[in-house]
């Protein structure tokens, strides 16, 4: 596993990390690409919240070092690469660049990229996220196309937090009296102990998009059981979830696969056409981190 310049001394274990708007995992692996353990740890959406997301990017990689029984000095001989949510706003990207981290070094780009390469083991191919977010992307030789994957204030249509958000809105619509309230508006003032728009309000003003992604079970519960508000919003997410995925196959030319923690719920609703395109991944995106490593495809870094 060698990218480094040959005067620099060679890393002596490697980390691949895939670092999203719940959690960040990465995966420790010697230079022979032996797996030797693997760290979770919280949010790492570098264009929500960068501190946040060094933290875990951190906190991952030593709990990795950690289950593998080496020294905690480990990290600073540990070449680390990953995939984060945020990283294709040139902003978010920028900042991180200038992170003075511990690592022997540091390689990054979009969990989509990361995720794309080790699902298809960098050949052509396409991949659907629902998780905390949602985003369709495409990999053609060597090129990434995205789709969708705007971020929780603009985007994500059928994830897990715009699920929430939804119904929140709904709820806040029916404590108002403008809509009918029915399971799913008492189910989202159960979860959130709020009773009262102003309760609800003030609860959830300020809130991440984990928080709405909570309601996402309790949504996916009531409309396997036919509630119709909760059933109409699954619908109309996984239109829009199968409309990127769309894209994203015909830009590939090549198989779907699916990510993120949502996905799997979702997949039975996805259109037919879908389906049908469907595959299992080769690798996940810690691997596909050290993937486009090994292949010399990362373009950006911080101070390495």
């Amino acid at each position: 596993m060698s990218q480094k310049k040959s005067s620099e001394p060679t890393p002596l274990y490697f980390a691949g990390i895939d670092g999203g708007g719940t959690k960040c995992r990465a995966e420790l692996y010697d230079a022979h690409g032996n797996l030797l353990g693997a760290g979770v740890a919280g949010a790492a959406n570098i264009a929500r919240n960068g501190d946040v997301a060094r933290q875990s990017i951190l906190d991952s990689v030593k709990a990795a070092i950690a289950q593998a029984d080496l020294p905690p000095e480990t990290l600073n001989d540990t070449l680390a690469c990953g995939g984060f949510a945020g990283a294709n706003l040139p902003s978010a990207s920028n900042a991180l660049k200038q992170w003075q981290h511990p690592f022997h070094s540091f390689y990054f780009t979009s969990d989509l990229h990361t995720a794309l390469y080790g699902a298809h083991d960098g050949a052509n191919g396409a991949v659907l996220v629902i998780g905390t977010g949602s985003c369709a992307a495409a990999l053609k030789d060597g090129e990434l196309t995205q789709f969708g994957g705007h971020g929780f204030l603009l985007g994500d249509k059928g994830s897990g937090a715009w699920l929430g958000k939804q119904a929140v809105v709904h709820t806040l619509e029916a404590i108002d009296a403008i809509q009918p309230k029915g399971q799913l508006a008492k189910a989202v003032c159960d979860h959130y102990q709020a009773h009262s728009a102003t309760a609800l309000v003030d609860k959830l003003n300020q809130a991440n998009p984990g928080v709405f992604g909570e309601l996402c079970p309790i949504i996916l519960e009531l409309a396997h059981h036919a509630e119709p508000t909760a059933q109409a919003l699954v619908e109309e997410g996984c239109r829009y979830l199968s409309a990127i995925a769309r894209k994203a196959i015909q830009r590939s030319d090549g198989a779907l696969v699916l990510a993120g923690g949502v996905a799997h719920a979702l997949q039975p609703l996805l259109d037919s056409d879908i389906q049908a395109k469907l595959t299992h991944s080769t690798h996940g995106p810690e691997w596909g981190a050290i993937l486009l490593y090994q292949h010399g495809a990362f373009n950006q870094g911080a101070n390495a």
